[in-house]
C-alpha cells in the first residue's frame, strides 16, 4: 500500500508542476488587460495584480487545473468500471437463460444416462 501511495503522490507531483507550467506559459503568453474576475460583486483584473495577490492567484489557478484533470480521470475510470460491470452482468444473464432453456435436455439426459447406466451394469454384473 505504501508504494501506491507514493506512486500516487508523485503522479501528483508531477502533474500539478506540468500544470503550473502552462499556466505560467499562458500567465505570460496572453494578454492579460481584458480578463477579470468578479467575486462577491467585486472586479479583479488579472493584469492589476501584484506581489501576494498574484501568487495567490496563480495558485488557485494551478489548484483548478489540477483538480479538473484529477476530476476528469476519476469520471472516465468509474465510466470504464460500470461498463465493466455492466458487461459482466450482461454476460451472465446471458449465461443464466441458456442455462436456464438447456436445462430439461440435461435434465433428460441425465436419467436416461441414469437409466441405461444402470442396466447395462446389471447385465454385466449377471452373466
Amino acid at each position: 500500500m505504501k508504494r501506491w501511495s507514493r506512486a500516487l503522490a508523485i503522479a501528483l507531483l508531477v502533474l500539478t508542476a506540468f500544470a503550473a507550467a502552462l499556466v505560467a506559459t499562458a500567465w505570460f503568453a496572453l494578454p492579460l488587460d481584458g480578463v477579470s474576475v468578479a467575486v462577491h460583486g467585486r472586479s479583479f483584473s488579472l493584469a492589476d495584480l501584484e506581489g501576494a495577490q498574484g501568487a495567490v492567484a496563480f495558485c488557485i489557478a494551478v489548484s483548478a487545473v489540477v483538480l479538473a484533470l484529477v476530476a476528469a480521470l476519476v469520471a472516465v475510470v468509474v465510466g470504464i468500471g460500470f461498463g465493466v460491470v455492466g458487461m459482466a452482468f450482461g454476460v451472465l444473464s446471458a449465461a443464466a437463460s441458456v442455462a436456464l432453456v438447456l436445462s430439461p435436455f440435461v435434465l433428460v439426459g441425465w436419467l436416461l444416462w441414469r437409466l441405461l447406466g444402470n442396466r447395462s451394469a446389471k447385465v454385466a454384473s449377471n452373466p
